[in-house]
């Protein structure tokens, strides 16, 4: 994870790239704390990335969103196709009495969720694959929504599970 030190580099690189725009001192403190969960290497990198391509200083967004194309790029998420693929090869290889070994964890986890008896046993592969695909889609961005997060975040939400009360009204008759 980026240091404060590298952060702040990345910082002085795209200050001296653009020098019209000017951070003020808890701007920098929240670009820091904001930042801190991307590897440093990768953030100099995503800044380097935006600074190829744009003309004004990045937003925190922008080069979270970056550093996390260049993550994902380096371990891409395989296509729905893919992984329908690589069912339709578990299908032939086990068959329906058999146990599937998948290397794409996200298509075992369709898989499981549509039943693999179903899937060996179907007469109807088009509209399965349409069913995997649509399940598989959703799980896929699910995961990069996650990855994507702020780990403050992700913290925060684990401490509200683990507390296990709802935050929000059940519904009509409640009273504030």
């Amino acid at each position: 994870m980026a240091t404060e030190i590298e952060t702040l580099r990345v910082l002085k690189i795209l200050g001296d790239i653009y020098p019209s725009f000017h951070l003020s001192s808890s701007a920098i403190e929240v670009y820091v704390q904001m930042l801190s969960d991307i590897p440093g290497a990768i953030l100099e990198q995503a800044a380097l990335d935006h600074i190829s391509r744009s003309t004004f200083f990045p937003a925190i967004a922008e080069l979270r969103q970056a550093a996390f194309n260049i993550l994902e790029a380096a371990n891409p998420i395989p296509t729905d196709y893919e992984a329908w693929a690589e069912v339709q090869a578990e299908i032939r290889r086990v068959g329906h009495s058999g146990k599937p070994q998948f290397k794409n964890p996200l298509a075992a986890q369709v898989v499981e969720q549509l039943g693999w008896r179903y899937l060996c046993f179907s007469e109807n592969p088009v509209a399965d694959r349409a069913h995997f695909v649509q399940a598989y889609q959703a799980l896929a961005e699910r995961q990069r929504y996650s990855v994507r997060r702020l780990q403050a975040v992700t913290q925060f939400i684990a401490a509200l599970k683990a507390a296990n009360q709802p935050l929000l009204p059940g519904g009509e008759g409640e009273t504030a």
